[in-house]
């Protein structure tokens, strides 16, 4: 008797590949890649300008974003509120998406905060089968 478990392949087996376009995750599960990230990046922009205007805190966006973009925006919200702004309601003009990748897309995003435009750029990653941001550049 051996200790192999029944059914188990045997060494001349052969090993099962995933299927093209499939990608293990954690588990050793095959998932296809992640559908359009602009969506989640307009969402995120629009929240980061909130937050960099002095507005709502991270609560709300902080599970797709890196702990190192975290802490810039955590940053940039103390600086504004001691300036004393209030933050106000943006609204994206315009978004381009790049898939550089399977796992990566680069944002373009045009914000408009009161009178003032701003270009932010944001690179998404996936991580564990979703996006997270992992740059974000706001100017």
């Amino acid at each position: 008797m051996s200790a192999e478990p029944l059914g188990a392949p045997g060494p001349e087996a052969p090993v099962a590949v995933p299927r093209s376009g499939a990608h293990p995750d954690v588990y050793g599960r095959s998932r296809g890649a992640l559908g359009d990230p602009s969506p989640l990046a307009c969402t995120v922009a629009m929240a980061a300008m909130t937050i960099v205007d002095g507005g709502a805190g991270l609560d709300g966006i902080q599970r797709w974003l890196t702990p190192d973009v975290r802490e810039l925006l955590a940053r940039q919200h103390s600086l504004a509120r001691r300036a004393g702004r209030a933050g106000s309601a943006p609204r994206v003009l315009r978004a381009r998406t790049c898939r550089v990748s399977r796992d990566a897309a680069e944002v373009s995003v045009v914000a408009q905060v009161g009178g003032h435009a701003h270009a932010i750029a944001m690179r998404l990653e996936d991580w564990s089968g979703r996006w997270i941001v992992t740059v974000l550049e706001i100017g």
